[in-house]
Order: C-alpha cells, then sequence, then structure tokens
C-alpha cells in the first residue's frame, strides 16, 4: 500500500484547516503551538473519517473527536444510530510512517478498558462524554473498529495486535465486528477527488414516439420537449455534459447556437426539423408508465450524459433565461437515449463518433480523457478551475485551459522538439491518441504541478512579451523574442521544476521578483547567440527547424547554466545515436539536469 503523496497531502491538510478544525472539542493537554497546530490536524483527520464514512456533518463529526495528549489510543467514538453501531477510530496523519505495534497497542487498551466500562484512566473528553458513552454502549448492536492511516501500510506486529483483540474470548463481546476497517490513501484520494466531482444525473424523461433496439446495445429514441431538457440544464448545470467534449461555447462565439435561439424566438415549432437532435449515454435505462392519451412512455434514467447536442441544450436553455416571458413548449427534438457508461470503451467511441460529424478539433477530445478529469477535481481544491473542455467561461486569472496546460507542460519537457512542435504542429500535442499528449499528462501527474507549471509560464511570458514590445520596431532583436519565446521558456522552465513539482501551489505574486533578474540574462543570452546564428534565415524559419532548435538550445542552456568549463559536455557533443529518442538526447538531458533551482 502506497503513502498518500505529498501534494494530497497538502489539499487533505488544508481541508482539515478549513472545515474541521474549528469544530474540535478544546485541547486539554499543553504544548508548544506547532505541536498543537500538528495535533489539531491529527485530530481532524478523525473527523474527516467519520464524515466521509458515514455521511455526517463536519460539526457533527469534529463533536466525537476524543483525541488528545492523553487519550488512551481511542481518537474518535461515534454511535450511528441508522445502523446502530459503535465507531471506534485510532487514526495516524504521518504520510512516511506505517501504522505500527506502538500505534495499535494503546488502541487495544483503549478498548479493553471502554469495553469493561472503566473510565477512569481516559482524559476528560471521554469522561465528559460518559453518559452519552454509555448509551451507545447499551443501544449499539456493533462495535466496529476503524484505522484510518496516511501511510504505507499497517506492519505486521500492529496487524498481529488488532488480530489478537478482535480473537480475544475473555472480552465476552460477540457484538464486536471481527474485520478492522482500514482507510488508507485510496480511500482519502477517492474521497477527496469525489468532492469536486460532478453529481450524477438521475432523472425521469418522457419520450413521445418511443421507439426501442435490443442489440447489441439497448437504446431508446423518440421525441422529447426541449422545455424538459432545459429544466435538466438549469438543475445539473456541467454535470449533464460530464462526457461531452465541449460546454456551451455561448451565443456570441457560435453561429449555430445564434441560429438555435433565433429559431426559438421565430418558429419554436419547426425546431424539430432544423436540429439534428441529442445524443445521451446512461448508466440504466427502466420503462415506466405510458399515457395512452398522448403516447408518452416515461423512462427512469441513471447517470445521464448528454453526448451530443450539449450546443442545443445550453443555447435553449440561455434563449430561455434571456426571454421569461417567451414560452419553447411547441420546441421538440429527437433524443437518443443509449444505455452505455460514459466511461467504457464504447461510450467514448459513441462520443468520438456523434461529434466527428460536426467541426471539432482534435484536443476536443481530451474530454474523454479520464485523467484529465481528476487533474480538474484536484485543481479544484488549489482554489483553480481547470477547463479542460472548451467553453465560453474560461476567464480570470484563476482559470486555467487546456491550451495553457499543453504549452506549460510542453515547455518542460527535455526533448527540444516540444519547443518546435508548439510553433509549428500544436495540434500534435493536443491530439489524446499521439504520443506527445501523453508523455504530458501522464497518469502520474499532480494538479498542482500543473497549476505551478501555468503560473510559472504566464509569468515568463509576461516578461518576455515586454522584451518584445520594448524591443526596436522590426528589428532582429524583436523577432527573436517572439519567434524563440519557447526556446526562452524552455530553459527558464527547466530551472523551476523544483518550485513546480512542490507539493502546494505557488504563490503567483511572488514568481516575476523571483525570475525576472535570470530571465533578464537569459534574454541577453538568447538574443547574443541568435545574432551568431540567424545570418542566412530568419528567426521564424530558424525556430521551425527541430535540429536548429536542438542546437541552439543546447548552447544556450550551456551558456545560461554557467557549465562551459565542463569537461562532460565536450564528450558529449559527440555522441549522436539513431536509437536516441530525440536529437542530441544524451547532451540536453545532462544540460537540464544541471539546471539551477531558482
Amino acid at each position: 500500500m502506497a503513502a498518500l503523496e505529498p501534494h494530497y497531502m497538502t489539499i487533505l491538510k488544508k481541508v482539515l484547516a478549513d472545515r474541521f478544525v474549528r469544530f474540535l472539542p478544546p485541547l486539554l493537554g499543553n504544548a508548544n503551538p506547532a505541536d498543537q497546530e500538528a495535533k489539531q490536524l491529527s485530530r481532524a483527520f478523525s473527523a474527516f473519517v467519520l464524515h466521509k464514512l458515514l455521511d455526517i456533518s463536519p460539526d457533527v463529526a469534529a463533536a466525537s473527536v476524543v483525541d488528545d495528549f492523553n487519550d488512551k489510543g481511542i481518537d474518535a467514538i461515534h454511535y450511528h444510530a441508522p445502523t446502530e453501531t459503535l465507531y471506534l477510530l485510532q487514526t495516524k496523519l504521518k504520510a512516511s510512517e506505517q501504522f505500527r505495534q506502538d500505534d495499535a497497542l494503546p488502541f487495544c487498551e483503549g478498548i479493553r478498558l471502554l469495553l469493561k466500562p472503566d473510565f477512569t484512566a481516559f482524559n476528560g473528553n471521554v469522561q465528559s462524554r460518559k453518559a452519552e458513552i454509555e448509551g451507545a454502549l447499551d443501544a449499539c448492536c456493533h462495535i466496529k473498529l476503524v484505522v484510518p492511516y496516511t501511510g504505507d501500510g499497517v506492519s505486521q506486529t500492529a496487524s498481529d495486535a488488532l488480530q489478537a483483540l478482535l480473537d480475544d474470548e475473555d472480552l465476552d463481546e460477540e457484538r464486536l465486528v471481527k474485520q478492522i476497517d482500514y482507510y488508507t490513501a485510496t480511500e482519502i484520494v477517492r474521497d477527496l477527488l469525489a468532492e469536486r466531482a460532478y453529481r450524477p444525473v438521475h432523472t425521469d424523461i418522457e419520450l413521445q414516439k418511443c421507439a426501442k433496439v435490443e442489440n447489441p446495445r439497448t437504446t431508446y429514441y423518440g421525441i422529447v420537449r426541449l422545455a424538459d431538457l432545459v429544466a435538466l440544464h438549469q438543475t445539473h448545470g456541467k454535470a449533464l455534459y460530464e462526457r461531452n467534449i465541449r460546454y456551451f461555447l455561448g451565443s456570441s462565439r457560435s453561429d449555430v447556437n445564434k441560429a438555435i435561439k433565433t429559431t426559438l424566438h421565430d418558429n419554436p415549432a419547426s425546431f424539430f426539423y432544423l436540429n439534428n437532435g441529442v445524443t445521451a449515454v446512461c448508466d440504466d435505462i427502466q420503462p415506466k408508465g405510458k399515457n395512452p392519451s398522448n403516447g408518452l412512455r416515461k423512462l427512469k434514467v441513471r447517470s445521464l450524459s448528454i453526448i451530443n447536442g450539449a450546443q442545443t441544450v445550453a443555447s435553449a436553455a440561455e434563449f430561455v433565461r434571456q426571454n421569461p416571458g417567451r414560452g419553447i413548449d411547441d420546441a421538440k427534438v429527437m433524443l437518443t437515449l443509449i444505455k452505455a457508461s460514459a466511461d467504457s470503451q464504447f461510450g467514448k467511441d459513441v462520443t468520438k463518433a456523434r461529434n466527428h460529424q460536426n467541426p471539432v478539433q482534435l484536443a476536443n477530445f481530451a474530454s474523454l480523457d479520464e485523467n484529465q478529469e481528476k487533474l480538474r477535481q484536484e485543481i479544484a481544491h488549489l482554489g483553480f478551475d481547470y477547463y479542460y473542455r472548451p467553453e465560453d467561461l474560461a476567464a480570470g486569472t484563476n482559470a486555467i485551459t487546456l491550451d495553457e496546460a499543453l504549452r506549460s507542460l510542453a515547455l518542460q519537457q527535455n526533448d527540444p522538439r516540444f519547443a518546435v512542435w508548439l510553433k509549428s504542429e500544436p495540434a500534435r500535442l493536443a491530439n489524446p491518441d499521439s504520443a506527445e499528449y501523453q508523455a504530458l499528462f501522464n497518469d502520474s501527474l499532480p494538479g498542482v504541478a500543473l497549476v505551478n507549471a501555468v503560473l510559472c509560464y504566464r509569468a515568463i511570458r509576461a516578461l518576455v512579451v515586454g522584451y518584445e514590445q520594448n524591443a526596436p520596431a522590426r528589428s532582429q532583436e524583436r523577432l527573436i523574442y517572439r519567434h524563440g519565446n519557447h526556446a526562452i521558456a524552455a530553459v527558464m522552465m527547466k530551472r523551476l521544476r523544483n518550485r513546480i513539482g512542490a507539493a502546494a501551489a505557488i504563490d503567483a505574486a511572488m514568481i516575476p521578483a523571483l525570475i525576472s533578474q535570470p530571465l533578464d540574462q537569459l534574454r541577453q543570452q538568447t538574443v547574443d547567440l541568435g545574432r551568431q546564428r540567424l545570418l542566412l534565415e530568419g528567426p521564424l524559419a530558424y525556430f521551425r527547424n527541430q535540429g536548429n532548435v536542438a542546437a541552439f538550445l543546447a548552447d544556450l542552456m550551456e551558456a545560461h547554466f554557467a557549465l562551459t568549463a565542463d569537461p562532460v559536455i565536450a564528450q558529449l557533443r559527440n555522441i549522436q545515436s539513431a536509437a536516441d529518442a530525440y536529437p542530441r538526447m544524451r547532451l540536453i538531458d545532462y544540460l537540464s539536469s544541471r539546471a539551477q533551482q531558482l
């Protein structure tokens, strides 16, 4: 079992501090402020686990915490009346440590005392709840032990100690559930991300002229009132389009969306004939009642996701919002409802096929990459909005777009071809099926690393644009800044790798001061090197050539990282192999590894 990764530990501690600490019972023991802060987070972890396991409010969960500097190993006691279960928790909020025997033994001792019951050895948090706990012990049908931890497992000696407790016949307690519940890093990550996930859409849908196809996939199709789909949009928002490749692009940006609104305004009864219809997938469809008078069939649908037709529904919703006095009751659309999980390969194939019929960019299909949604959920915990689907609302300093993410991650790569592809073939990086895209968005990429990369790239980009604007008009220097901007950013991003890889988000306000002096030095080195190299061709052509850029980056890194006297470099310059993944790989990898960190 892997320990909780540092970036998730940062998110967890922020959630604990923001949401649970203020509800905890006062600390009874004395400690210096640093120890108290750590202890409060440890106590809050017990409340977090109860909140997630039992779906109780943070204040109720926190009130169940008895953890203190003398707690006899029991950190939380909670009676869950709906299941008549008494929960006893011993938690460990230390990512680098296993749950060990010296954690388990006090827990076992505390449970033995509680079951006697003997409250004399417990701290004031337990004794103040004596009547409540005695009542729970009398009322409960089950006593369940829960061990939440953030480390990399449970030691064998700890497991043996807990098992010995469960097997102890002298306890004479048949209500003790004979299996420990462990709440690990896997469950922590699952529950943190779930907080930012879109809730599944479960609803009833009425179809007119309803027909059904059984094989190879259960599919219902028929005519639906557009107003019914608008109502779903108003209730569920983006959750209704979780697996669509695009959210609403806005009527100001789309002629199609303008036309939809015009039809609703002028002739809603003709909408059915002028629209391609809507396609949705869902996890389950169950037929309900049928109205003989109007031919409407009601269907119970679970986990509904519109995968084609988001612009139709959202444009109609916008029209309704902007025209409260006008009804759209006469507007109808064809709805195809396919029983297929949106996460399944079939669901993805349907989404691709249905959307290829309209003009889309390859980057739109990044929405089908589950990793993008995981990143969005992580990033939301950091106070940023990640828009990996095109939509109208992606604006502001806390909004991060897929294009920004692609550029920021590409410029961290050692491979010099990424700097060229950004200029000449950006679609190559945005294609989810390409090796380049998969190198950028690998499964281990933390959301905080993406945020930090974007913040650093933004600061670098802003300064380089300033260099270009301040350079003499139509000068070679200005053109070097304009067309060599990716080379400059690629070198500077390598000096920020430690900052980007930190477990917490960077303060964006401090980045310009951090990089301004070294970036100014890099700027001058880039211009000097450019003047030497750009004798026979212009900057645009030069920086679109992979061989040119690989050589340029190698020389620029050698100068900027102050490695001209490094004897290894001379050896590596003479080594080139057709087996290398990219030009001058060994030299560039070595130079990149020697970047002084800011």
